[in-house]
């Protein structure tokens, strides 16, 4: 589904409206957890794709030094939508010091994939837009709702991290994805 994503508005990661207007919007329904980064890097969605998110170099370097701080928006497969950069990062920091991984964060999922509606339009080129924008506008206002904290605990705007992230090459078609646009397509009746 990250591919999907970046199709549309390449520049919105670290976009926001007032939280007044965010919470005026509805989110898909939702269900919010606390999970160990551990545990969600071991979930066969994250494990299988993350290493194809981008590394964030700062990121890695708040994250070792004060820890996650703001919670993260997944799928029903426990991949982030709002979150994959800190989960990529831990990824690696994990490596070096598997108990930075012990850290309970707080998870929204989303209760079902209500973007997959949009694979049913035949029109791919539209389709593609059509889940991207969904993505991006379920982003934005999710965001603008949860994340309070501005800067992390060394004095680095949040958003920064965001906007180096969209500044990196994202490569990732996954094989969710995939999978996905297959199971959706017309079955051959003949």
């Amino acid at each position: 589904m990250q591919s999907s994503r970046r199709l549309i508005v390449e520049k919105m990661a670290d976009d926001r409206v007032s939280r007044k207007t965010a919470e005026g919007v509805p989110l898909a329904p939702h269900t919010w957890y606390v999970k160990k980064i551990n545990w969600l890097l071991e979930q066969p969605a994250v494990k299988e794709n993350i290493t194809r998110v981008p590394l964030n170099e700062p990121l890695i370097e708040s994250l070792s030094q004060h820890g996650m701080k703001s919670p993260i928006l997944v799928m029903p497969s426990w991949y982030p939508i709002a979150g994959s950069q800190r989960m990529r990062a831990y990824r690696e920091i994990v490596i070096a010091d598997p108990i930075m991984g012990e850290q309970e964060i707080f998870v929204c999922r989303f209760d079902q994939e209500w973007w997959l509606q949009w694979y049913l339009w035949p029109d791919k080129e539209f389709r593609d837009k059509a889940v991207a924008i969904w993505f991006q506008m379920a982003e934005l206002v999710w965001k603008s709702r949860y994340y309070i904290d501005e800067f992390d605990p060394g004095g680095i705007k949040m958003r920064m991290f965001e906007k180096l992230g969209d500044e990196l090459e994202w490569k990732h078609k996954t094989k969710q994805t995939d999978s996905v646009i297959k199971s959706k397509q017309p079955k051959n009746k003949t």
